[in-house]
């Protein structure tokens, strides 16, 4: 047993003895033959186009989405529209039974001729009463009266213009027509289903179709916070429908929310583009690539990419073994400029400058 730990102690101490070799500062005079290892590699640095792009995936949606609904109820009569039917605005969406509507209407008709005539009968009553009352023949009170007769006549008459009124609209609502240009995204109801109203119902009413406008198509995505500090209003927008890979629609930033949401811990932001629809192939629902740029340089100095990880990964190391970056003479935030490491990275600068010239 002791045996054992003499030797477990004699492992452990040739270890850190060759640890401290290797990671202490080293000297010239003891510096051993580098290769190509400890050298590093060099890298080159060109020149030429750079297109820096947040990605994300979104979905596409109406700019302009109306739910149609009828200010009447009853029978629908006739629904001459299909999905899909591209429609202008005013054009027929459906016509509902307008029986009790019509019936309504000309009674209402009926009734303001009654209260016309009646206006020009007490016109005409006042007008004898007056002469009647100028000779003495009929007292103040009975004059006044028959002066009260002939406004209330014409009260009557008011209301019944008012209801008249009121009747037309209600028959002009039996007649369902769309509120835009756009494309039937989906009908709810046929000819012959008896439909409540949108006004009048408890439950808002029944959807007879829904229309919308596809010339433009809104863009619904979501930014990780990591990348939302690069995307901002106006911004160019590259958007490539799933449905279509080889296609490739332009757009730009519309609105980005000054609220963010967390869904199982990650954090995110509602970003909307706003693209064109000018072929109609893109359909609402549909799913989508979408490429934020966020730098766009010609005639860049362009790093490999590998370049600078490899340098990431040698900061990391050297943090994880708790060495400092000012490992002898280099001074205060610099490497040794005998170490491989400081080699490697004044080799990396050489080489900017000499391409970069």
């Amino acid at each position: 047993m002791k045996k054992s730990l003499f030797y477990f102690l004699g492992i452990l101490a040739v270890a850190l003895a060759g640890g401290y070799f290797f990671l202490r500062p080293g000297k010239p005079a003891e510096k051993a033959a580098a290769t190509p290892e400890s050298q590093g590699r060099i890298v080159t640095i060109a020149r030429g186009d750079l297109n820096a792009v947040v990605s994300a995936i979104g979905k596409l949606e109406p700019i302009n989405k109306v739910e149609i609904k009828s200010k009447a109820s009853g029978e629908i009569m006739l629904m001459p529209v299909e999905e899909g039917d591209r429609i202008e605005k005013g054009a027929l969406i459906a016509r509902i039974d307008e029986t009790d509507a019509r019936n309504l209407y000309e009674q209402a008709v009926a009734d303001l001729e009654v209260a016309k005539a009646e206006v020009a009968q007490s016109a005409n009553t006042v007008s004898r009463q007056e002469e009647m009352f100028k000779r003495g023949l009929i007292s103040q009170a009975e004059y006044d009266q028959v002066k009260l007769e002939e406004v209330r006549a014409k009260a009557q008459l008011v209301k019944a213009e008012t209801e008249v009124s009121t009747m037309l609209v209600r028959l002009k609502d039996s007649i369902v027509r769309s509120p835009i240009n756009g494309v039937i995204l989906q009908k709810d109801v046929e000819a012959g289903q008896i439909i409540a109203s949108g006004i009048n119902s408890v439950s808002g009413g029944t959807l007879i179709a829904t229309v919308a406008n596809l010339d433009s198509m809104y863009v619904y995505t979501e930014v990780d916070e990591i990348d939302i500090g690069q995307v901002h209003i106006g911004q160019p927008a590259r958007v490539v429908p799933d449905a279509f890979p080889d296609m490739v629609y332009r757009g730009r930033v519309l609105r980005v929310s000054p609220l963010a949401k967390v869904e199982q811990n990650v954090t995110t932001f509602n970003v909307t583009v706003i693209v064109s629809n000018t072929d109609g192939r893109l359909k609402a629902g549909m799913n989508a690539s979408v490429d934020l740029t966020v730098a766009d340089r010609e005639n860049a100095l362009l790093v490999p990419k590998e370049a600078l990880k490899e340098l990431r990964e040698i900061r990391a190391q050297m943090a994880a073994l708790n060495i400092p970056a000012d490992t002898s003479a280099g001074g205060p935030g610099r490497m040794a400029p005998d170490s491989s490491r400081a080699q490697w990275r004044q080799r990396f600068a050489d080489n900017v400058s000499s391409d970069s010239t």
